[in-house]
C-alpha cells in the first residue's frame, strides 16, 4: 500500500467511526494500524487496532506497539512511528 488512504474500502459497520474519520485523513504517510484505547506504557502503547495494513491483525484485536515516537496531531488524532522508522500509527482514541 501506498500513502492513499484506504477509506474507501472500509466495512463501516465493523470499524468504529472514529477510525473511519483517522483514515480519511491523508497523514503523508503509509499507516500500519489505527488504534483505539491506546494506553502509554513507557514508549509503547498497548490498544485495539484496526485497518492493520499487514492484515495479520483482525480489527479489534489487542496489541503493543514497539516503541514509539510521536510526529504530529491533526484533529483529535496522533501519529506515532516507530523508532526504527518502519511503521507508523494512527492514535484514535488514549486513555488518560
Amino acid at each position: 500500500m501506498t500513502g492513499m488512504q484506504i477509506s474507501d474500502s472500509i466495512n463501516t459497520a465493523a470499524v468504529p467511526a472514529q477510525v473511519v474519520a483517522a483514515s480519511k485523513i491523508n497523514w503523508g504517510v503509509p499507516i500500519d494500524a489505527y488504534l483505539m484505547d491506546a494506553a502509554r506504557v513507557g514508549d509503547r502503547y498497548a490498544a485495539e487496532a484496526f485497518l492493520d495494513r499487514s492484515g495479520r491483525v483482525s480489527d479489534g484485536m489487542t496489541v503493543a506497539t514497539p516503541p514509539v515516537i510521536t510526529l504530529m496531531h491533526k484533529d483529535r488524532f496522533k501519529l506515532v512511528r516507530s523508532e526504527s522508522h518502519k511503521d507508523h500509527y494512527v492514535i484514535v482514541t488514549e486513555q488518560t
